[in-house]
């Protein structure tokens, strides 16, 4: 029987160690997780900051006439969404007064009923002593606030047609009947005199204010998928601890 020496017999110990610390390697290894697939993700998305600014327009003056068995009757449009206010100015002249223009003054009134049914209204005013001059000046709030946050988008197309839905975009009051009347009372109490007045002649001005929308990309920011921080290892750059005592009998890599 060959006898060992005591150098021998370290080494075969340290072997048997090393197999054994390796066998439980094996037993407890598991594959690492793959990281995130980064690659597949959308990283085309795009930040459009959206600013709004209030604008303003008007109809043509409407020139027409209230008769006392005939009202005028009429409807309106407006075109641009985000309608933010409506104004309405009705004047007039009494054409028709009596002596020292103070008796017999007509009453004009005005309705207004608008698409959403919350802020029609109806207003009476008499025609002033001596002038015969009538006004009704009435404004209608929509009352809403666009939202100024950023909109996501793939491109400039995508991102306009995001401003004009909800909540960027309101259609409460556009492309729809806005309906109005004008209506005269006679001042006159005369039976002739009334007769002959047959209503009044009045103008109206109907101006609004919506806001409008423009978009402007935001190059500080892409919004699309990040970057992989720097603390996720991928199986090349850092392999696992115990698979390394594996492979090489140690646990230092560098």
């Amino acid at each position: 029987m060959v006898s060992l020496k005591k150098n021998d017999k370290i080494i075969i110990i340290v072997a048997v160690v090393i197999l054994i610390i390796a066998g439980v390697g094996v037993a407890m290894y598991q594959s690492p997780e793959a990281p995130p697939d980064y690659s597949s993700q959308n990283t085309s998305e795009k930040s459009y900051n959206v600013t709004w600014t209030l604008q303003n327009n008007s109809f043509k003056t409407l020139s027409d006439f209230a008769g006392k068995n005939a009202p005028f009757e009429g409807t309106v449009t407006i075109p641009e969404g985000n309608v933010n206010s409506i104004t309405f100015n009705l004047t007039w002249i009494d054409d028709r007064m009596t002596l020292l223009k103070r008796r017999g003054l007509d009453s004009l009134t005005l309705e207004v009923m608008m698409p959403d049914g919350m802020n029609s209204f109806s207003e009476t005013n008499t025609s002033a002593p001596k002038t015969g001059y009538g006004s009704i000046s009435r404004t209608l709030y929509n009352n809403i606030i666009p939202p100024e946050g950023p909109i996501k988008a793939d491109n400039d197309q995508d991102a306009q047609t995001t401003l004009m839905t909800s909540p960027y975009f309101d259609d409460s009051w556009t492309d729809k009947d806005i309906k109005i009347n004008v209506s005269v009372q006679i001042g006159e109490l005369r039976f002739l005199k009334k007769l002959r007045d047959k209503g009044n002649d009045f103008e109206l001005k109907i101006s609004y204010q919506y806001y409008l929308g423009s978009l402007s990309q935001d190059m500080t920011k892409n919004t699309g998928a990040d970057l992989p921080p720097d603390d996720i290892w991928t199986d090349e750059q850092a392999p696992p601890y115990i698979s390394m005592i594996i492979s090489t009998g140690c646990g230092r890599y560098v």
